[in-house]
């Protein structure tokens, strides 16, 4: 009989030359989960930091936009007050459509719903890069200057941080749901 149980005792693989690295440390069921909840727990707290800088990235950008609407001045001009660049055609509606689709991802960004409900309610990623980038485009295409074209990509850099960080939320997420899928399984050893 013991010797039935030294042949079916299991020990589980370790690196060699890991013996004093903390992390080769076997974790039961329980201190397996505690060590997922943590990392959830600091995956959401970190993904709540990032979703409140975006909303105010976003939320700084579309009050620039719609201060454009009522100024029609360019608000880069006290930071260069040496170019007063001349205003693009159809202006107005631009910062009008740039200020509507800042605010819309910056509602829209953090919904606690699914990921895959969320992209139903954010227009597709390349229809808003192909409509934030058309004034910036405009203005490098008929040489409006450095100040109107940085000015006009406001709204594109904006969606591509979103579009960015909005990536490295899921992924995190991902990566977690994958940790819960390898949970070791003492029972069924």
């Amino acid at each position: 009989m013991q010797v039935t149980s030294e042949l079916r005792k299991r020990l589980p693989f370790t690196l060699t030359g890991d013996d004093d690295h903390p992390d080769s440390a076997i974790l039961d069921d329980q201190e397996q989960e505690e060590v997922i909840q943590t990392l959830k727990a600091e995956n959401d707290a970190s993904d709540r930091r990032i979703w409140f800088c975006l909303r105010l990235v976003m939320g700084c950008f579309a009050f620039l936009h719609a201060v454009y609407v009522f100024r029609r001045v360019n608000p880069l001009n006290p930071f260069l007050p040496h170019a007063q660049p001349p205003r693009i055609l159809f202006d107005i509606p631009f910062a009008l459509l740039h200020t509507v689709i800042l605010l819309g991802i910056a509602i829209l960004a953090r919904l606690d719903v699914p990921p895959q409900s969320t992209d139903a309610l954010v227009p597709h990623r390349a229809r808003v890069y192909a409509i934030v980038a058309i004034a910036p485009m405009y203005c490098m295409l008929t040489g409006q200057g450095l100040t109107n074209t940085a000015w006009w990509s406001f709204a594109f850099v904006a969606a591509a941080l979103h579009h960015f960080f909005h990536s490295l939320i899921l992924q995190g997420r991902t990566s977690i749901s994958q940790l819960e899928v390898m949970k070791y399984d003492a029972r069924g050893a």
